[in-house]
């Protein structure tokens, strides 16, 4: 159940081979066990005991699925550190899914952006920008701290106002994203009742459906949803919306409110970002206004530190950002060739869901059904008429018309069905040289008083089987003299006990 490989226990296949008498014969395939965690349990066996090319093209699926789930998950491990590292550094990554989709592309959506003071502008445009700011500085001569003072005194007054603007737009940019997570968290909630809302409207409809009587009217002046009194002067109407009415209109409420928590996720994330950005440059601004600081109080005849300072704090920011281009620009080419293995995993997964039967599963599934078709005829089946009787290609059990025998038919037809079924897959893989044991245990089959004439022609199923090379053993409380005279002409072995005598004795 979990998308794993597992055994296929012999407590799978058991119900194929050996029919008890106490529950065995309530259905076909009664006893197939459903608690090992296996999918589709019955399916499973029957491919393995048929040797079905299908059972392989299952375990391939499963591979397949199994696959894109592991590269969903890397995915999303990717795409959060990448997440996490841009939105520390103030770089804003768009156009990267949560999850791998086949209208991906790389060049089209992706692109890395930082807010430039005046807007969000490309990283490489940013790079670039530090970069020729950098080779300016570094042709200029630097000069000592008397001849740079008045530049120093001017440039320090200009960045002490940078500082005082930056604090405002940094409280007014963390005021913008909490308000943005606010809005987030109330879509959240939102989203969350509507949810639960439609749910119980679902139900509803479902009662309805299964004939629960109720009516819509208001019958007194409360409110349906909250409980609470409606005031005079309200106007309840007669005729509110259906469920069915409701259920839609919820959908679309849902659609609309889940689109805006996308736009306000998005927000948020901007917000996030730039708060970053901020607050990085304004720690940059402030060791720049305290380098200027020390340069005003320091020897004129000392080089100017500040300028000193300003320039090795550049070159160390061009390269942390160029770092960080690097770095989120490996992560997105590793989400290139997830996205690559996950798009040809999903067309071929496509492929195989589309693939129908193997010729080799289609001859065996016709010869199912026309070794189970002839015994019905043998035995006497009456409740339908036997040709119309098939064998699902989907779960390898016998059906009319699409749908699992059972309830449309008698009792002793039903035991007629269970004959026919595990005798034909007993003589199909013997055919094919499949994997089935050859071995067929019946623990009274003469159920629900079956015709004298459907179980004579059993033993002589069971005879001709048992010449072919299989070994069938039937434990019955019939009387001896009438089963020796049905068992005239037929090849068996019989053993007999004594009423009031065990086939198991203590040891003396």
């Amino acid at each position: 159940m979990d998308g794993s490989e597992g055994t296929l226990y012999l407590e799978c296949l058991f119900p194929y081979f050996f029919v008890e008498q106490k529950h065995g014969w309530s259905g076909v395939q009664a006893r197939i066990p459903t608690y090992l965690g296996i999918q589709d349990v019955s399916k499973r066996s029957a491919e393995f005991i048929l040797s079905l090319d299908a059972m392989d093209m299952v375990l391939e699926t499963q591979r397949i699925e199994s696959a894109i789930t592991l590269i969903e998950a890397d995915w999303k491990n990717v795409e959060r550190n990448i997440s996490d590292t841009s939105t520390r550094a103030g770089i804003l990554v768009r156009g990267i899914p949560k999850k791998p989709n086949s209208s991906w592309r790389r060049e089209e959506l992706v692109s890395l952006e930082v807010d430039s003071g005046s807007g969000w502008v490309s990283l490489d445009d940013e790079i670039s920008r530090l970069a020729a700011e950098l080779e300016e500085q570094t042709a200029r001569r630097l000069t000592s701290v008397g001849e740079a003072a008045p530049e120093i005194e001017e440039s320090l007054s200009l960045n002490q106002e940078r500082a005082a603007q930056l604090s405002i737009a940094l409280s007014s940019a963390i005021e913008d994203w909490e308000q943005a997570k606010k809005q987030v968290q109330s879509l959240e909630l939102r989203i969350e009742a509507l949810e639960e809302d439609l749910q119980k409207h679902k139900d509803a409809a479902l009662l309805q459906r299964l004939g629960a009587a109720g009516g819509y009217g208001l019958h007194d002046e409360t409110c349906p949803t909250c409980g609470q009194s409606l005031p005079d002067g309200f106007d309840i109407t007669d005729y509110p919306l259906t469920i069915e009415d409701n259920i839609s209109h919820l959908d679309k409420e849902l659609a609309t409110f889940r689109s805006m928590q996308l736009d306000a996720g998005r927000v948020a994330e901007i917000s996030q970002v730039r708060v970053f950005r901020l607050r990085e440059e304004m720690g940059n601004l402030r060791a720049t206004i305290r380098s200027q600081k020390d340069s005003l109080i320091s020897p004129s005849s000392l080089p100017d530190t500040a300028k000193l300072a300003q320039r090795l704090k550049a070159e160390e920011g061009l390269n942390t950002l160029r770092s960080l281009r690097d770095s989120i620009e490996s992560s997105i080419d590793e989400l290139d060739s997830l996205s690559a293995t996950w798009q040809q995993n999903k067309e071929t997964l496509a492929a195989l869901r589309r693939r129908e039967l193997t010729t080799a599963d289609e001859v065996k599934i016709r010869s199912l059904k026309n070794s189970l078709t002839s015994q019905l005829e043998a035995y006497g089946f009456r409740s339908l008429e036997p040709r119309s009787i098939d064998v699902s290609p989907k779960t390898y059990r016998p059906n009319h018309e699409g749908f699992d025998l059972g309830f449309d038919l008698s009792a002793s037809d039903m035991i007629r069905v269970i004959w026919s079924y595990l005798f034909s897959l007993m003589e199909v893989s013997r055919e094919f040289q499949a994997n089935h044991p050859q071995l067929l245990i019946f623990d009274e089959p003469r159920q629900q008083e079956a015709a004298r004439f459907s179980f004579q022609q059993l033993l002589k199923r069971a005879a001709s089987n048992g010449a072919a090379g299989s070994q069938v053993i039937f434990a019955t409380s019939e009387e001896e003299d009438d089963l020796m005279s049905m068992l005239i002409g037929l090849p068996h072995q019989m053993t007999s006990i004594p009423r009031g005598e065990k086939l198991i004795k203590p040891r003396t």
